[in-house]
């Protein structure tokens, strides 16, 4: 009985095969990998927030020297005692607080050795269709902040005057201060624990890190699925070439078996 064993992996079809599994292997790794390094970036941002939770208040000067905002302390409380500039606020579009869009407003909030910082006064609901609610002034005179530093957020799109306010996107305070024309720390800004009146506060966020997680495991076991598939798959076809080379030695045998006359 002849066989031809495992020779058929050397041929075209199976060796695009391999290469292909070894490519699928290659790439669920890489994803793999990503998804892990995307679990550790959002479990070290959730340690930061509950860290922030914990600590005492600090200085926001101490927080924010020079105006940066190390990764450890975002998210961390601070305190700051100085006066609004209401004259000079700014309304943001299209802000999601617990499924709703609604507006926030941030206003500069200059300390008493002349640090400017942004105060994200909290969210309201739209009172006019696209047109910027009508909120309360800000405490006049001097006052003293208690809140989260967060930092900085990617700038989008503009910020303009429209109807009659100005108006942008993101909480970016080196945008913000190139149209209220004050010096801001630029690092990160301050939302306050405790709203205005006809404020909501904002919600600390919450990183899902576990899925994640959960996806990284996934990628793993499927890269550890396509090798033994692949086996599988040889062995299959090895046992399909035997069954075939049996049956063609018994076609041999019997057609070297004289018949009777």
């Amino acid at each position: 009985m002849s066989s031809t064993g495992y020779r058929f992996l050397a041929t075209p079809r199976w060796l695009g095969i391999i290469v292909g599994g070894i490519a699928a292997v290659i790439l669920c790794a890489f994803l793999a990998q990503w998804q892990y390094g995307r679990y550790e970036e959002r479990a070290e941002a959730n340690d930061r927030v509950a860290h922030g939770a914990e600590a005492a208040p600090r200085p926001l000067t101490e927080v924010m020297p020079g105006g940066r905002l190390a990764k450890d302390d975002q998210w961390t409380h601070a305190t700051a005692t100085g006066s609004y500039d209401p004259a000079k606020q700014v309304f943001l579009r299209g802000r999601t607080v617990n499924g709703s869009t609604g507006w926030e407003v941030v206003v500069p909030f200059t300390l008493t050795d002349g640090t400017v910082v942004l105060v994200d006064r909290g969210w309201v609901e739209p009172a006019d269709g696209m047109k910027p609610p009508t909120v309360p002034a800000p405490p006049s005179g001097t006052v003293t902040l208690t809140g989260r530093v967060r930092p900085a957020e990617t700038a989008v799109g503009e910020v303009a005057v429209k109807d009659g306010v100005l108006q942008g996107r993101r909480v970016n305070p080196e945008q913000i201060a190139a149209q209220v024309a004050l010096p801001l720390l630029t690092g990160g800004y301050l939302t306050p624990d405790e709203p205005d009146q006809g404020f909501t506060g904002l919600p600390v966020p919450q990183e899902r890190s576990w899925q994640n997680f959960a996806y990284a495991y996934q990628w793993w076991l499927f890269a550890g699925l396509i090798p033994i598939g692949l086996v599988i798959l040889a062995r299959k076809e090895a046992r399909g070439d035997k069954r075939t080379a049996r049956i063609g030695d018994r076609a041999d045998e019997d057609e070297s078996v004289p018949s009777a006359v």
